[in-house]
């Protein structure tokens, strides 16, 4: 979130290129595996790449004997050299999407502004935008009057 890079907490560079570059060894070696499981936050334990690919191969319940350390290591080598991309890739993410999420909030509060049946409308913070940037409500009340069609 944009509120985190400006208290100087930054993006998670390296989590997140550990996971693009585990999201490639997925698609070359499990045939674009999909699955309902979560990898979850792999990275906080893991020890090295090699390590943090074997755990979230493990809890997908995918079998990590089909690739070799050095393999996985290539992997990491090879794609390490667009990290900077990634990174301003991220970065205007981060910036761009305060805007588009509160252009879509306007949006919508816009359309509660011009119903009939709605008598008050509001934007409202429900907490820290740190907790999570999605932290606005659209708030509509309807009118509990309602208008006598002539």
């Amino acid at each position: 979130a944009l509120e985190r890079v400006s208290l100087g907490q930054g993006i998670q560079m390296e989590s997140l290129f550990y996971r693009a570059v585990l999201h490639v060894i997925l698609r070359d070696h499990y045939s674009s595996y999909k699955s309902e499981k979560r990898v979850g936050n792999v990275y906080s334990r893991a020890k090295s790449f090699v390590d943090y690919v074997r755990r979230a191969l493990r809890r997908l319940e995918l079998d990590d004997s089909k690739l070799c350390d050095s393999d996985i290591q290539s992997y990491h080598d090879t794609y390490k050299a667009r990290m900077d991309e990634m990174h301003a890739f991220n970065l205007l993410k981060v910036t761009l999407a305060p805007c588009i999420e509160g252009l879509i909030l306007l949006d919508r509060l816009c359309y509660l502004k011009e119903q009939e049946n709605v008598s008050f409308s509001a934007l409202v913070q429900l907490f820290d935008p740190l907790l999570s940037p999605r932290c606005y409500a659209v708030v509509g009340l309807k009118s509990h009057a309602m208008k006598l069609k002539s």
